[in-house]
């Protein structure tokens, strides 16, 4: 009889954890280190991600911070990690056991889905492009070389749509850096990451033009053995919209 009370009452305290997001039994998501989401992302490339020592995790950002909520509402604390964009792209940083999942303003496609899975949708982007402040032109076609950051969706649609000389480099934070340096007239990458550059370094800079895309980030596991992750992440954004968290975080970022 006593082994029999015992068994309920510890089904019963099962129950009670599984019905509590933040005591969700993790142990099936395969985690790089034990009761710790650990996230890839690719610095510098403000306001989604970026440097930040007075954070636990050494970073901040939008990206960093709906992470740190899904972390927390999982019951995990939060680790940051920089592979480089090819290496989370690829999948080769979740298969490497760097992270456990990557945030990074990864925009969905069809050919990063070959190598990834993504989350559902957390936010909707546009391309742009940006120039300094004293440039006269009013378009691409008035200036001459571009900036881009190599495998992105800003290098594609300037390779299909613009017939400007286009310049690719590895990290987003060269970009700005050749545009000062004269080594290219102008940026194309995701306007929330121009207009984050603008904002930071008011005057040096503007935003000449967007172009709608309609693209979509998504965070990114690893393609195979990561299923209970994914559907675990999906559930903390979904819960994340429905208790305000997301809009809190949101409007801190990008409020008027």
């Amino acid at each position: 009889m006593k082994l029999i009370k015992l068994a309920i009452a510890a089904l019963a305290l099962s129950l009670v954890a599984a019905a509590c997001g933040g005591d969700a039994d993790t142990s099936e998501f395969g985690l790089v280190s034990a009761d710790t989401l650990t996230v890839c992302t690719d610095v510098p490339y403000p306001p989604m991600e970026f440097e930040d020592p007075s954070t636990d995790s050494g970073y901040s950002g939008f990206d960093i911070e709906l992470a740190d909520a899904i972390a927390d509402d999982l019951g995990l604390t939060l680790a940051v990690a920089t592979p480089g964009w090819e290496a989370i792209t690829s999948g080769l940083a979740m298969e490497t056991d760097q992270c456990d999942i990557s945030a990074a303003s990864i925009t969905i496609t069809e050919e990063r889905e070959e190598n990834i899975d993504f989350t559902d949708s957390y936010f909707t982007a546009e391309q742009s492009l940006y120039v300094l402040a004293d440039n006269g032109g009013a378009s691409a076609a008035d200036i001459g070389a571009i900036a881009v950051q190599s495998g992105t969706t800003g290098e594609i649609y300037a390779q299909e749509n613009l017939g400007n000389e286009l310049i690719s480099f590895e990290d987003a934070g060269a970009l700005y850096l050749a545009l000062q340096a004269g080594e290219v007239d102008g940026v194309i990458t995701d306007l929330v990451g121009n207009q984050g550059y603008a904002d930071e370094n008011p005057g040096v800079g503007k935003v000449m033009e967007t172009y709608a895309t309609d693209e979509e980030y998504g965070m990114a596991v690893q393609e195979e053995g990561s299923e209970a992750l994914l559907e675990a992440v999906n559930a903390s954004l979904a819960e994340l919209r429905d208790n305000g968290t997301y809009q809190d975080i949101f409007d801190k970022w990008f409020s008027a």
